[in-house]
């Protein structure tokens, strides 16, 4: 089973305060963010939950909603769900921008979906749950509201399978984002997506990128607003990194830049 961080009920609204103080803030940073618009990285979203014109779609943790807005013009509705009311505002005035009425603003967190049972024709969450209070809890959620046959596609930043890796990448996530609670190895989203009776019908892993670039630290630690003092230890970690960091996340630092590639899992799977 995976490391799901051990949290009581005031540990998890601890976290949610930390996940709404980090992203309020942030929303519109977020519309603009290389990595959560890459279109091609939408486009696989798409392909995976194979949208129909019929369809009921749930987009989870929605942010600006890149995954929503994507799956608009091929289902006939889509909830766009996120526990920011600033990040669901920034949904609205990007799905007024192209045109979109089919999208629907909630406001949740994603371990209590407000719908009932198998309600959902797709169910997605993409760049999220590492931020979640129970990861596990979340993704019997997304089961629980998805129809029989329903497809759920997961894409999130994941870790490595060596413990010491592992423990590194967590730390400088920490570091950069103190909503940060876990990157889960791929063993681990396997055992969640198990244990919440889903079958996964493909998994891979890769490199979240900015458009096919690496990611730019600068922008990275500035999206998120991070401390200039976390700042500074994060440049030191990249710099000061091992051969096997260095390689987990092709990292490439100069005393001018400092770029690197997140290590993601995609997860598609049927209820």
């Amino acid at each position: 089973m995976a490391k799901q961080p051990c949290v009581g009920q005031s540990a998890a609204a601890e976290i949610n305060d930390r996940v709404h103080a980090q992203f309020g803030p942030a929303a519109a940073a977020y519309t603009t963010s290389g990595v959560h618009s890459d279109p091609g990285a939408l486009r696989k979203v798409v392909e995976l939950a194979r949208p129909q014109p019929g369809d009921l779609a749930l987009d989870i943790a929605t942010g600006p909603g890149h995954v929503a807005l994507a799956l608009a013009p091929r289902v006939n509705k889509v909830i766009a769900y996120d526990m920011t009311g600033e990040m669901l505002l920034e949904t609205q005035r990007n799905a007024a921008t192209r045109g979109l009425s089919n999208v629907v603003t909630r406001e949740g967190i994603a371990e209590r979906l407000p719908f009932p049972d198998c309600m959902f024709d797709i169910v997605t969450v993409r760049q999220a749950p590492h931020h979640f209070a129970d990861a596990q809890g979340a993704i019997k959620e997304m089961a629980r509201v998805a129809k029989i046959g329903a497809r759920v596609v997961i894409v999130d930043s994941t870790s490595l399978e060596d413990e010491s890796l592992d423990r590194q990448w967590n730390q400088i996530e920490k570091l950069r984002d103190r909503s940060h609670v876990r990157n889960y190895r791929p063993s681990e989203w396997r055992a969640m997506i198990a244990g919440a009776g889903l079958r996964i019908s493909f998994e891979e892993v890769d490199y979240c990128t900015e458009n096919g670039r690496p990611l730019n630290f600068a922008d990275w630690t500035r999206r998120i607003n991070t401390p200039a003092e976390a700042v500074e230890e994060l440049r030191r970690v990249f710099h000061a990194a091992s051969p096997a960091l260095v390689e987990a996340l092709q990292i490439r630092a100069t005393a001018e830049s400092i770029g690197f590639c997140v290590p993601q899992i995609w997860i598609a799977a049927v209820r």
